[in-house]
């Protein structure tokens, strides 16, 4: 069940705007981190190329061990995404994320928006990041998350090459349009496709006429904590799973390189001295597991799939 925190930055009005509840819906979230390095970021037109990341200083390694203390001193187990470039340059990392129990998952090799790639560039850099995970592990990861949610309507077709690989689940999907990403009209729930796979999008809330994003990353890091506590109650008070997704460079407040562009620089650094502490006060207070297992006990709840069509 959902566990009471102590926060000082949500006080009275926010216990009063929860109508004085702090859970009681018997809902267990998703908790996915997204395991890449602070340069690995893919603005449209804004990003630094994978052919000259081994210039720069490295600091994968001690962000995730940190995340996986936080962790584990909750005794929480989320999934991790992997992106092959990290788990080639760092298996041991990958072991250590294993063996503390935790699911991995694909994040593509080298971090390119899906939506950029022909479907042939995209298999090979699918599959490439396939073989060095199950190289290290020994098994084929399970699921996958394409870098910033970059699957949109032009891409539909990713979905069927996702399916073909032989993953079980996507998490690749914004529910909605958000600039260059996001299918409107996608279930904003966990769903199967005709495929057979299934989509587990990311999190958006009903506020009046339109549908809010939260979460993760930037909106994590963006809204008040107080809006993310309300919005995730209100998705399990839906008897929905909401799905909390971050980066282990998130927890370090000086990137020693940030984006050129004064927007994406703002999207990719606000805030970044609040994360720690939202992670730890989301971590206190609500229930997480892998997105694998809180996926199984939605479809075992749901026996009928919404069956959206991926696009060809």
């Amino acid at each position: 069940m959902p566990r009471l925190v102590t926060d000082p930055g949500v006080g009275r009005f926010a216990r009063l705007l929860l109508g004085g509840a702090t859970g009681g819906y018997g809902v267990v979230n998703a908790l996915t981190i997204d395991v890449e390095e602070y340069f690995c970021y893919a603005y449209p037109g804004d990003e630094f190329p994978c052919q000259r990341w081994g210039e720069l200083e490295s600091r994968v390694v001690p962000q995730t061990l940190e995340t996986l203390r936080i962790l584990e001193t909750h005794g929480i187990r989320a999934t991790f995404f992997i992106l092959g470039w990290v788990a080639q340059r760092e298996p041991y990392l990958v072991r250590e994320i294993l063996d503390r129990g935790h699911e991995i998952g694909s994040h593509g090799y080298n971090h390119r928006l899906v939506f950029t790639q022909s479907p042939q560039d995209f298999r090979s850099d699918l599959q490439r990041s396939v073989d060095i995970l199950a190289d290290i592990t020994g098994e084929m990861p399970v699921g996958y998350r394409a870098p910033s949610f970059s699957i949109n309507g032009t891409c539909l077709w990713a979905l069927d090459v996702v399916a073909e690989m032989g993953f079980s689940y996507d998490s690749s999907i914004y529910p909605l349009n958000i600039r260059h990403y996001g299918v409107p009209g996608m279930p904003a729930v966990p769903h199967e496709l005709e495929s057979g796979l299934w989509e587990f999008p990311a999190t958006t809330v009903q506020v009046g006429p339109a549908r809010m994003p939260f979460g993760g990353g930037g909106y994590l890091r963006l809204y008040p904590f107080l809006v993310t506590r309300w919005a995730t109650h209100r998705a399990n008070a839906d008897g929905h799973p909401a799905m909390v997704y971050l980066h282990p460079w998130e927890l370090d407040p000086d990137p020693p390189m940030r984006p050129r562009s004064r927007l994406h620089r703002f999207q990719h650094t606000v805030n970044l001295s609040k994360t720690r502490s939202r992670l730890l006060h989301l971590c206190a207070e609500f229930d997480f597991a892998p997105m694998g297992q809180v996926l199984g006990q939605f479809q075992a709840a749901r026996a009928v799939p919404l069956g959206f069509a991926a696009a060809m």
